[in-house]
């Protein structure tokens, strides 16, 4: 497995964590749109349009079904994250990606929770990501 194929399993989670945040602001919006007081046609003529109210809920309901999809995605992937992350050799190697990757800590903040320099995390990271993709180059040979 190349380094950037471990560089996107690796991101996979934070992204699928970040898509669940948006879709969970997104459904509180569309229930918070549902509470402002609105003229809402009490039901629709019989093959006419649907009223609002009925829309606006199934809308909620598929975004709520995509929400829960998208969790069950994510706990997958923090699993896959996790199991790459116990290849590395370096604990420290470990806890950058782990801080980076599972926790969600930017790059430029890894360090000071470390107490390393800024190139000695990057030189831990490089290595790390180099050393998992050669472990796992070598098990798929």
């Amino acid at each position: 497995m190349t380094i950037e194929e471990v560089k996107s399993r690796l991101r996979r989670y934070n992204e699928l964590r970040r898509d669940c945040r948006k879709l969970r602001r997104e459904i509180a919006r569309r229930r918070a749109d549902m509470t402002v007081p609105r003229t809402v046609k009490a039901d629709a003529l019989p093959g006419g349009r649907r009223n609002s109210l009925e829309a606006a809920i199934e809308k909620i309901d598929a975004l709520e079904h995509r929400l829960k999809s998208l969790e069950r995605q994510a706990v997958s992937a923090r699993a896959d994250a996790e199991a790459l992350i116990t290849l590395a050799d370096d604990p420290d190697g470990a806890a950058i990606l782990r801080l980076h990757y599972i926790d969600g800590v930017r790059f430029e903040d890894v360090p000071e929770r470390l107490y390393i320099s800024p190139a000695t995390m990057w030189r831990r990271y490089n290595q790390t990501i180099k050393i998992i993709s050669e472990k796992l180059k070598n098990d798929s040979e």
